[in-house]
């Protein structure tokens, strides 16, 4: 009997606000640098917002990821962040692209039957920055240009359609929309795939372009739910998990996209191996639509119930890359869970928050998450909380604060929660 197919990652695809491709991202993450600043966009008017501060991409051009001006114009910026990253992840993990000819620009993976090629991608609400500048036409200008792909840029499965059309992927194409638990979630489903036999080789992560929109339509949002930090004075210092001083999070924008890939094929074609996918695990809180469950219930079961499917015992798991918002309610609720979960063996854990470097991408926070925790098994160093500086009573984890920790890790989890209770965990290893 043939041993069940296993889920590699061989390429990594990075769009942050602390840089942009995966040299870039990783070295930031490091050094310990801050995408936190001040945002001045055109529509924020300072007695409107309560936060004003971001972490917004600075320095894409779409024409660094052989977009033209043309067909940059009929994307949503979700959409571009997902062809970059996914050309990014694409290169990163070897394969070769061949450009087509005539007016679509659209590309080969050679080595991958198109069928076999899958593109899953996850993001928290698609293309908001389009539905901001249409609804113009009505409200503002009734004469104005109603753009003609207004409809299809904002749909949240646009940008997974737009990758597979770029890449000419055949094989399963699919949204996954959970909020800022939907990057994470793209890539168990993924995961799942690649275990079914269904794909070969999947493109997943996560995607969001929520903060730089047309009228700040997604800040507004947040800042009315007052979910974010109110530093505006210090917006380097604004995200800090865990910390005693921590005030909400610090909205972000990007996404990170992986190459997963069947591990007989990674191999045949001599691919590098950051790590491997070895367990997912979802569920819900059923508690409410914006608030974490208090309790924790779901999400101790979630770690737990990933630890009993893949036979792994809690003194096993030695980084958990965490959810970690820097907000009051998150942070103190993971943090009982992670007590309850692995008891004893927490006080050994490694935990760290990347958010607070690069903030929070909603849809894109997972896939960025995820590269970073097999970044942390493929190359020895443990990312750090930045802007941890007040141990908080109620959070009394190792958070890794401030600078990174050099150690080999073998197993890790990468946790996400999103709006609507919805829950994913990945287990994360290193490749043997």
């Amino acid at each position: 009997m043939n041993a069940s197919p296993r889920a590699v990652i061989t390429g990594l695809g990075l769009i942050t606000s602390i840089g942009i491709g995966k040299d870039a991202f990783w070295e930031a993450t490091l050094a310990g640098k801050s995408g936190g600043r001040k945002v001045e966009f055109p529509w924020m008017h300072p007695g409107r917002f309560n936060c004003q501060v971001g972490a917004p991409v600075l320095g894409f051009d779409h024409r660094d990821f052989d977009l033209r001006d043309r067909e940059a114009a009929l994307l949503d910026r979700v959409s571009a962040y997902a062809i970059a990253g996914a050309l990014m992840a694409l290169r990163d993990a070897g394969f070769e692209l061949v450009a087509g000819n005539g007016k679509r620009q659209a590309y080969t993976v050679q080595g991958v039957p198109p069928e076999r090629l899958a593109v899953i991608l996850g993001t928290g609400i698609g293309g908001i920055a389009t539905t901001e500048a249409s609804h113009q036409w009505w409200t503002r200008d009734p004469d104005g240009q109603f753009k003609r792909y207004a409809l299809p840029m904002i749909i949240p499965n646009a940008p997974p359609a737009q990758v597979a059309i770029r890449f000419s992927a055949n094989g399963e194409c699919k949204a996954v929309a959970t909020a800022c638990a939907a990057g994470t979630m793209a890539i168990g489903d993924a995961y799942r795939s690649i275990l079914l036999g269904e794909s070969d080789v999947i493109i997943t992560g996560g995607v969001d372009a929520v903060l730089s929109g047309h009228d700040g339509w997604g800040m507004k949002g947040f800042d009315m739910l007052k979910a974010m930090s109110t530093r505006n004075h210090d917006p380097e210092h604004a995200s800090r998990p865990f910390d005693r001083e921590r005030d909400g999070f610090v909205l972000s924008e990007g996404g990170g996209v992986l190459i997963l890939e069947r591990e007989e094929l990674a191999r045949a074609r001599g691919a590098r191996i950051y790590a491997e996918i070895r367990g997912y695990e979802t569920n819900c809180d059923a508690h409410h639509i914006v608030m974490i469950d208090p309790s924790g219930r779901q999400i101790s079961r979630l770690m737990s119930e990933l630890l009993r499917r893949t036979g792994t015992s809690p003194g096993d798991i030695q980084y958990i890359n965490a959810h970690g918002t820097s907000t009051q309610l998150n942070d103190r609720t993971e943090t009982a869970c992670i007590r309850q979960v692995f008891g004893k063996h927490a006080a050994d854990l490694l935990v760290s928050s990347t958010k607070s470097q690069t903030g929070h991408a909603i849809g894109g926070s997972g896939g960025i998450e995820a590269a970073a925790t097999a970044l942390a098994i493929h190359s020895g160093q443990v990312p750090p909380t930045i802007n941890y500086e007040h141990p908080d009573p109620e959070c009394d984890l190792n958070y890794v604060p401030n600078k990174p920790v050099e150690k080999r890790i073998d197993l890790a989890l990468s946790n996400s929660y999103g709006f609507g209770g919805h829950n994913a965990a990945l287990l994360i290893s290193r490749h043997q």
